[in-house]
């Protein structure tokens, strides 16, 4: 068997071996390296990771699954076989530009926090709750992903690498449709995905809704350490995590547009789910007091129950003013979630040569979270002497309130742990306004805006009486350049930015792996401002090389430190001084009679300090990736893809990534004039996805080693009677994604 660090050594030429030929690849099944992760991460070798897209390019071959398109980068998923069975958050890994960290965490072009619509509209979550809801979306529901890089001046100014777009299945025909699908997915487990989803269609009035029930249970294996101190002696720890979860989804949608005129429309959209979530963990720590010696072992259980009630609905009314492109859109948005959490951890503690109980202890949570977002927005088009000005007006309070409680077992009664317990509550107002305009001259388009946001933001944890507050109102201009050059086109961009911190990751309450390692919030954090440079050069019409350079103020990103009281590893967001990162990528689709094939690949260069126990050092470092994305025709309708992707080592906050290599594959055949399709899905084929790394900083000398459930066999069926379903309007706001 092949060793995995010899096939990462091979993986260039591995490439472009299943470039040039359209075959399935059968390869032996790669261990994993025996060399400890600390160990590579202080190799000084060349990194390699995701890059991004620019404006106003275009790639043509209809059968491409991934293009590049009016300044966004789409992934097609609707007929693509390698999107039955899997979810949104397995999508996302394949996607050029969005890294996946530990505790599945999504970045876009190295920026944690990104915002996520779901047809146009934003989620409101982030983080774990995010990464949660992605996992419970089908991917079968999905026609295709979009990465804006660069939005315009109508587009909200939170995001400093862009927003990504999950577009789902829209048909339009009148009259009536139903669509029945059902998926069966093994992996360590079986997982289930039922979905029913119906409309009609007069012409003046269009009704939809829809009812989903997923499964996607998984377990997921990890290894990690780090060194703590504990009376004078230090004392090396290596952990083994075994996480089940289960998980039932059920969301809901329900939805109608009303002609009331031939230039008035009314619209109304619901979207709701609800989330039993339950993952019982368990991880063994031992602890080696010098050289190997085994001083002690301490097995953690910890119980978790966090069901999710989410509930968004929307208004929406448009006026035609005339037939010339006058109109005027004015929406309105409630959102409320709710996260009921319970959580038990207890620890049991044995010495390490006679396997005696030395101590135990519980910890017992309590950790109710709600959020509630209101909002509301109106734009105008208005074209005049051959320039379309766009303006528009927005208003949104977001309010957070999170009253948690600890408890310790203390003489087998349960007493409040006073300095872990808080009430945290969070207000935001923001005030929004921009102004647009976008004029071509012959084979030149120039498009300019401007926006202004007044943010009034307050914090607070009322048992220290801790308050941050902010009250700023900053100017985000953009502007965009297009010249066309016979089957060639240019573009440059410029744009600010600003991502501002989740709702969670303020939140100064503690997540748990166990009793030597938790998450937490940063009420003190403070808004990332960037400016965005981007260039791009499509020739041929398909063929795209595009280059973006990014300077980030008051960059957010993971910090670890020593909770001394504690004596656990502290991972919580913070801000560091600054990030520069500079990213090219390279398109290509080909195509041979029944085969065709989308190359991607890229280069990068990330900067920033790291903080160390004394003065903070910069970290540099290049990566790249490449992706190759294979379809092929084969007789009797049915139709094999097969896609590769691989990653070198990566910059990611004050970790180092390890490389990272894996392929998909499936086939789809359809029956019934397209009416019944079935889709066969491989997942992880050769069962290499690993997640890797180890911290650069000495705060905390902290490694880990994830093996999710990747690896895993799918069947789905899709009938469809009647009629095509209709499309789900879009409509956004910026608050929601930051839960």
């Amino acid at each position: 068997m092949y060793q995995l660090k010899q096939i990462s050594m091979l993986l260039t030429l591995f490439t472009l071996f299943i470039a040039a030929i359209p075959v399935v690849v059968i390869a032996q099944q790669p261990a994993d390296s025996s060399n400890k992760i600390k160990q590579r991460a202080a190799a000084d070798t060349l990194l390699f990771s995701r890059t991004d897209s620019m404006r106003q390019v275009t790639v043509t071959a209809s059968r491409n699954m991934l293009q590049v398109e009016n300044g966004r980068i789409t992934m097609n998923v609707a007929n693509s076989t390698l999107a039955a069975g899997s979810s949104v958050f397995d999508l996302l890994k394949k996607m050029p530009g969005i890294g996946i960290g530990q505790d599945d965490n999504i970045s876009l072009r190295g920026t944690e926090g990104v915002n996520v619509l779901i047809d146009g509209k934003m989620n409101y979550l982030s983080g774990k709750q995010l990464a949660d809801l992605l996992k419970g979306l089908s991917s079968d529901n999905v026609a295709k992903i979009e990465l804006v890089t660069t939005p315009a001046a109508e587009f909200d100014a939170a995001g400093n690498a862009g927003f990504i777009n999950i577009v789902t299945r829209r048909r339009t025909i009148r009259g009536y449709g139903i669509d029945l699908r059902s998926t069966v997915t093994r992996g360590s487990t079986w997982m289930f995905n039922e979905n029913i989803g119906a409309s009609i269609n007069t012409g003046k009035l269009s009704l939809y809704g829809s009812f989903d029930y997923n499964m996607p249970n998984r377990k997921v294996k990890s290894t990690s350490g780090n060194t703590v101190q504990e009376h004078d002696t230090t004392y090396r720890l290596e952990r083994i995590n075994t996480s089940n979860y289960h998980i039932k989804f059920y969301t809901w949608r329900l939805g109608g547009e009303w002609r009331i005129h031939d230039r008035h429309q009314l619209s109304a959209h619901y979207h709701g789910y609800f989330d039993d979530f339950t993952a019982p963990k368990e991880a063994v720590v031992n602890r080696y007091a010098g050289g190997h010696q085994l001083h002690s072992a301490v097995t953690t259980f910890n119980n978790i129950i966090e069901p999710y009630h989410y509930d968004a609905g929307n208004l929406a009314w448009l006026w035609q003013i005339d037939t010339a492109g006058k109109k005027l859109t004015t929406e309105t948005h409630y959102i409320s979630y709710r996260n009921l959490s319970d959580a038990l951890m207890t620890s049991i503690t044995t010495e390490g040569s006679t396997g005696d109980v030395t101590a135990e202890n519980a910890l017992r949570s309590h950790q109710p979270g709600y959020i509630t977002i209101r909002s509301a927005k109106s734009d105008l088009e208005w074209p005049y002497k051959n320039i379309m000005w766009k303006a528009g007006l927005k208003y949104a309070y977001i309010s957070n309130d999170n009253n948690y409680r600890f408890d310790s077992l203390i003489g087998n009664v349960y007493r409040e742990a006073a300095s872990m317990s808080n009430h945290f509550l969070y207000h935001e107002r923001i005030s929004a306004a921009y102004v647009s305009a976008s004029r071509k001259f012959k084979r030149t388009s120039l498009l300019a805006g401007l926006r202004i946001e007044h943010t009034d933001a307050k914090g607070y944890t009322v048992r220290d009486g801790f308050t941050n507050r902010w009250t700023y109102t900053s100017f985000f201009p953009s502007l965009s350049i297009d010249h066309a050059m016979n089957r060639s086109k240019f573009n440059i961009s410029i744009s600010r930015r600003i991502n501002r911190p989740t709702y969670a990751d303020l939140n100064p309450v503690r997540w748990y792996t166990d009793q030597y390692f938790y998450y937490s919030g940063n009420p003190a954090l403070v808004p990332e401002m960037a400016w965005l440079f981007s260039t791009a050069f499509t020739f041929h019409h398909k063929y795209i090389l595009t280059a973006t350079w990014g300077i980030r103020e008051n960059y957010m990103t993971k910090k670890l430190t020593i909770d001394a009281a504690a004596n656990a590893v502290k991972s919580q967001t913070a801000n560091f001084s600054s990030m520069q990162r500079f990213d090219v990528l390279l398109s290509a689709p080909f195509s041979a009679g029944p085969w065709s094939m989308q190359l991607s690949a890229g280069v990068n260069h990330s900067r920033y300090p790291i903080p160390q126990t004394g003065n903070d050092v910069i970290a540099s470092r290049w990566a790249a990736n490449a992706q190759v994305q294979q379809q092929l025709k084969l007789p009797g309708g049915f139709r094999f893809e097969l896609a590769s992707f691989v990653y070198s080592r990566e910059l990611w906050g004050v970790y180092l990534k390890d490389e990272l290599f894996f392929m998909d594959a499936g086939m789809r055949k359809s029956f019934l004039k397209e009416n019944l399709v079935l889709q066969f899905t491989f997942m992880d084929l050769l069962r290499t996805y690993r997640l890797r790394g180890a911290s650069l900083s000495n705060t905390a000398n902290y490694w880990y080693n994830d093996r999710p459930e990747a690896h895993r066999i799918s069947l789905s069926v899709r009938y469809h009677i009647g009629g095509r379903l209709l499309p789900k309007k879009a409509s956004s706001i910026e608050e929601q994604e930051r839960l």
